[in-house]
């Protein structure tokens, strides 16, 4: 993980300087000490205003993930904190009050000076003595009508506070239930190779995207040659990683950094400082061979001689010489092969595949049936026996597949249409 470059010392000096006495007051009307009172006073309306009710996007360290809180201050110098972390609680909801201030130090600071056990989680020293290392107290460094930046005053590390409308939420409950539903849709677990794709094309894959704790390399390079490291958070609205992703700007004609990242329609993520690069998921057919995912196909979703292959399939399999009920048939990538998985009753076997990636989102799968390491033995008795299996691999094998889901970023579940008739289809899914 690249170093923060921790710049409180260099507040602190410019501060010093900003309230310097007599050649100041020579230029205003009023005392540095009055200046400094009449902010404080006035950043604690700002922040009590229009209900009072921010979100804060906060990072402790350069090693963990973003935190969000939501901040609802109050008139009488309370503040309720909220928040769904896993370092909170039992990493449901949590919520808390306690007091808050604008103080002057050398400049205005934003301080949660009694102890919130939802905030003060992630500043307090643990059992290790260091803890999170995060901070309390935070420099004003400016504001605008609905967003404020801070600065952690310990640890230098840029904070952001946006004011949240009862529209975005009706409750601070109602946000992370929301924030929880969209972190699963956007980032899957079981998923790998996102991709960020600058503006000028270069191709970047992106991985433990859903730890908030990315790591990047080159589509041409490795991790272990080529790979950066960023840590990151997520809102309803998008993506901010800690510090811009400097590594990109060699590639990027006008040098900018990326850093903030917001939800398109279709589910990417639109980098906000160029306007033009873009975070999506794995291609379609990249999914499918992923030997972290296992794709099951929905019994109810054949279309065209699909579905009447696959009603034949379950009624054979009732009949002599097996006399099962047939339970599922999927698609996987397993030891080095990708074929069909399948479960009848008491018996489970593989039929096995070549697949030819035509494009990120067209597939041909390819079958040897004369070719004794196309199955093993069940699977080779299954088909040998049941003409509906026999069909369902020559609809499977006799044409491309265009994939296509709702969701560029966890393709779950897929449609795979037939392009020689669009009416055969399959529609294929993990959890």
């Amino acid at each position: 993980m690249k170093k923060y470059i921790y710049l409180s010392a260099m507040v602190i000096a410019m501060s010093l300087a900003a309230c310097a006495p007599s050649e100041v007051e020579d230029l205003f009307d009023e005392s540095a000490a009055a200046r400094l009172d009449n902010a404080v006073n006035n950043y604690t309306e700002y922040f009590k205003k229009d209900g009072g009710r921010w979100l804060m996007q906060y990072f402790a360290n350069a090693d963990e993930e973003g935190v969000n809180f939501i901040l609802n201050f109050k008139n009488d110098g309370s503040v309720e904190i909220s928040t769904q972390n896993v370092n909170v609680g039992d990493g449901t909801f949590q919520s808390d009050v306690s007091l808050w201030q604008v103080v002057a130090d050398y400049g205005p600071v934003l301080s949660f000076n009694t102890y919130n056990k939802v905030f003060h989680e992630f500043s307090s020293p643990q059992s290790d003595g260091t803890g999170h290392g995060g901070d309390y107290e935070f420099i004003i460094i400016g504001t605008e009508d609905n967003q404020a930046h801070l600065r952690g005053k310990k640890t230098g590390i840029d904070i952001i506070m946006t004011r949240l409308g009862s529209d975005v939420a009706a409750t601070d409950a109602d946000y992370f239930a929301a924030y929880t539903a969209k972190r699963a849709k956007a980032f899957n677990a079981r998923l790998t190779d996102y991709v960020l794709t600058t503006a000028n094309g270069k191709r970047y894959i992106c991985n433990d995207v859903s730890t908030m704790l990315w790591s990047f390399y080159p589509e041409d390079g490795t991790l272990l040659d080529n790979g950066e490291y960023m840590n990151a958070i997520m809102t309803l609205d998008g993506l901010r990683f800690m510090q811009p992703l400097d590594f990109v700007t060699e590639y990027n004609e006008n040098d900018v950094p990326l850093q903030n990242f917001k939800f398109q329609d279709d589910g990417s993520l639109l980098c906000t400082d160029d306007g033009a690069s873009l975070i999506t998921g794995p291609a379609p057919v990249d999914a499918l061979q992923q030997t972290t995912v296992t794709w099951t196909f929905n019994a109810s979703g054949f279309g065209g001689e699909f579905a009447t292959a696959y009603t034949d399939l379950v009624a054979q399999c009732k009949e002599a010489p097996f006399k099962q009920t047939f339970n599922w048939m999927q698609l996987r990538m397993y030891q080095g092969k990708f074929g069909i998985y399948f479960k009848n009753g008491r018996y489970t076997g593989n039929i096995y595949l070549g697949i030819e990636r035509i494009d990120g989102n067209t597939v041909k799968f390819i079958f040897d049936p004369n070719d004794d390491a196309s199955f093993d033995a069940n699977g080779k008795t299954h088909y040998t026996r049941l003409e509906a299996m026999q069909r369902m691999l020559s609809l499977l094998t006799s044409t491309e597949f265009t994939l296509s889901s709702e969701s560029v970023m966890v393709p779950n579940p897929m449609v795979g249409t037939s392009k020689a008739n669009s009416a055969n289809s399959f529609t294929i899914g993990f959890q």
